[in-house]
């Protein structure tokens, strides 16, 4: 355990979920000086479905638990190895370990956002569009940065991001495994129990399209309340020091609103 900005405490490693024989961790960030239940954000990162670790979005979760969230930023398993839907088990076991366990570092169960970004912001969009489903409660709001919502948009210019990960997440192509690609979009999962629903992308996006979040903005429109904008940058769009305020503001805004 350690204390970052003198305002928050983290706790690393948390686990969470056994799964597989693997034991899946988080890390969680707690506001020191709390007052009463805390609002949630769980903050999934990105990677293309295939790489990376917890730890992307620390900046972001000290900054969320000093504005008095409770932050967690989960690990998943990764493709190849772990095919969809792993990572979208994962991520939805670490948002009910948040209303089972959370209450110990003084979380507010029935208030839980989830933030992801590029494959993590399919990931929350993903909990969200299948949680009635799943049994289980949706996210109270979800804010996606960058995300690809529709892997049937097919491989033409890019349209549903890198069509080799694609095939490394999904177990196949579009022609050979359709089913997976349309469970895998959120876009083709939207009903009227989804989340309010922040879209942010940058317009010079060259991994992902902003059209994904256009479109995902377009088919949740009937029946969700979604805010979509692009911003002057690409995929990285959260975490550019020259973006990174901007961002956090529209997001923290977002939440204080419906969370």
């Amino acid at each position: 355990m350690a204390t970052a900005e003198s305002t928050v405490t983290v706790h690393t490693d948390v686990p969470f979920r056994e799964v597989a024989g693997e034991t899946l961790r988080l890390d969680v960030y707690e506001p020191a000086d709390r007052e009463g239940p805390l609002p949630v954000a769980v903050l999934v990162r990105g990677g293309g479905f295939l790489f990376g670790d917890k730890g992307e979005f620390a900046r972001h979760a000290i900054d969320v638990a000093s504005d008095g969230y409770l932050a967690v930023e989960p690990q998943y398993r990764l493709a190849p190895e772990h095919q969809f839907p792993a990572a979208l088990t994962d991520v939805r076991a670490a948002i009910e370990w948040i209303r089972s366990v959370g209450e110990e570092y003084g979380a507010d169960p029935d208030r839980v956002a989830a933030i992801g970004h590029s494959a993590g912001a399919n990931l929350v969009a993903l909990a969200a569009a299948t949680a009635a489903e799943a049994g289980v409660t949706p996210p109270a709001a979800v804010v996606g940065y960058s995300g690809i919502y529709d892997f049937r948009a097919g491989d033409e210019d890019g349209a549903s991001g890198d069509s080799e990960i694609n095939t490394q997440y999904l177990g196949g192509s579009f022609e050979e495994v359709p089913d997976r690609y349309e469970a895998a979009s959120p876009a083709a999962r939207v009903d009227d129990s989804m989340s309010p629903t922040l879209l942010l992308h940058g317009n010079d996006d060259g991994v992902v399209p902003p059209a994904q979040s256009e479109q995902f903005a377009e088919a949740l429109a009937p029946v969700a309340d979604v805010e979509f904008e692009t911003l002057p940058s690409d995929h990285a769009v959260p975490f550019h020091g020259d973006m990174y305020d901007e961002v956090y503001e529209l997001t923290r805004d977002f939440l204080e609103e419906r969370v």
